[in-house]
């Protein structure tokens, strides 16, 4: 084979190759098109079904025959609070939203009564009132991730004190204490609460029918709820 024709061979596998690298991009990019359209609409009828008042197990088994990505449904399903739950622990969520309403109101009360003056804590100040509405709207709406969130707040009130300490040598308010004990105090109620309102999913054994001769245990994971 003389040279013109190796060159030419090699620029016809090269302009193949090429073709067959964008198809392959093409093909993974319609994947992760397709996967993502999957998981909207798997959070979609999930929060769907469990409004309707279907239990989880029952979710997991129906909607694991209509998708693929059955590791998605799962984890939907341990966020989002079935009825059952949410009516179980309704009382202990709305003394958690309590809580946070007096921790809300102290801090209000915090924004007219401390020195102004101080950048950070008075940006500390307007944080701990954002961060209260924010995780009393999210234990209304039963958001689990909520539950564990309010840590941060108690963070943010620890870092007030502190800077308030450091500039003032002493705490002007012993209302931040105040509050800071309610964050505290519903930090771990909250996450009792959370833990509540999704259990993790339980062993449980059944018998599989083989061939109709023979019967064998097997153990799976159910939701309780």
């Amino acid at each position: 084979m003389n040279t013109k024709n190796k060159y030419f061979c090699k620029l016809v596998f090269l302009l193949f190759d090429k073709k067959r690298r964008d198809n392959n991009l093409i093909i993974n990019e319609m994947n992760k098109e397709e996967k993502s359209a999957e998981k909207k609409q798997i959070k979609l009828d999930v929060k769907y079904r469990i409004a309707r008042g279907e239990s989880k197990q029952q979710i997991l088994e129906e909607l694991s025959c209509l998708y693929k990505d059955k590791v998605t449904i799962v984890k939907q399903l341990e966020k989002i609070p079935s009825n059952v739950m949410r009516q179980k622990y309704r009382i202990h969520n709305y003394f958690l939203a309590f809580l946070l309403l007096c921790a809300f109101t102290l801090d209000i009360l915090l924004l007219f009564r401390l020195p102004w003056g101080n950048a950070i804590v008075d940006i500390t100040s307007i944080i701990h009132v954002v961060l209260d509405v924010v995780f009393i709207v999210g234990v209304l709406l039963y958001r689990i991730e909520i539950y564990s969130w309010i840590a941060t707040r108690a963070l943010v009130a620890f870092l007030n004190i502190i800077i308030s300490r450091f500039y003032y040598f002493q705490v002007e308010d012993y209302l931040i204490y105040f509050s800071l004990a309610l964050i505290i105090i519903s930090f771990i109620l909250g996450l009792l609460i959370g833990v509540k309102l999704c259990p993790p999913r339980v062993p449980k054994t059944i018998e599989i029918d083989i061939d109709g001769t023979e019967k064998i245990n097997k153990t799976i994971h159910v939701f309780p709820d």
